[in-house]
Order: structure tokens, then sequence, then C-alpha cells
């Protein structure tokens, strides 16, 4: 393993690390779980194409099933519909993009 308090002082006497670390960030990631916003029956999973279809989307899961029966916050705590990683050059791009995801899966949502 790796002695992360022996890494840090290295690092700090200016010694390189192992491995080593870049200036910048060679890739910026933002997560997210989307709740469901209203309480019924899930129609279908289509919710999950936008995030499905997009490159940038490292990784995207669903917590629940077509036929699912889901709670909002009108009820108490929201049913985590699925969450998704998102990756981008910096920061402000992966949160941006991941706000937008939302956005459209929330958009697709559909109950019965």
């Amino acid at each position: 393993g790796v002695d992360l308090v022996e890494e840090t002082l290295m690092c700090a006497l200016g010694i390189p690390a192992r491995p080593e670390i870049p200036r910048q960030p060679r890739r910026s990631a933002c997560w997210a779980e989307v709740n469901a916003m209203h309480s019924g029956l899930l129609r279908d999973l289509s919710f999950m194409e936008p995030l499905m279809q997009n490159e940038h989307v490292y990784r995207c899961h669903s917590h629940v099933q077509a036929g699912d029966r889901v709670i909002g916050p009108e009820e108490g705590m929201p049913t985590w519909l699925c969450e998704f990683i998102v990756t981008q050059p910096t920061s402000k791009d992966a949160r941006r993009l991941m706000e937008a995801l939302e956005a459209k899966v929330q958009a697709k949502v559909s109950y019965v």
C-alpha cells in the first residue's frame, strides 16, 4: 500500500511522489443521485436514455425497475431513481453537464 504520511512529507520536501502528481487535473468528475420528484408507479426506465446516450457519462446505474412504486418529497424521503458520474476537462464543465443531464432525466420520468 501507499503510506500517505510518508508521501505527504516527501511532497512537502520537494521529493517527487510516486505516482507523479499532475500540476493540473487531467479530468474532473461530477456525481449525482436523481430523486423521484413525485410519488407513483414508474412506467418505464426511458429516463435513463439521456445518460446512456452521452459519451461523457462515465457510469450510470438505475436503482429502480419499471413498475416500482417510488416516493416523492410530498410523502417523505424521495426514492433514488438513479445515479451517474460525468467527466469533463474542468469542474465547472462537469457540474454544468451533470445539472443539464439531471434536468433531462427528470423530464423523461413517467408514471402510470
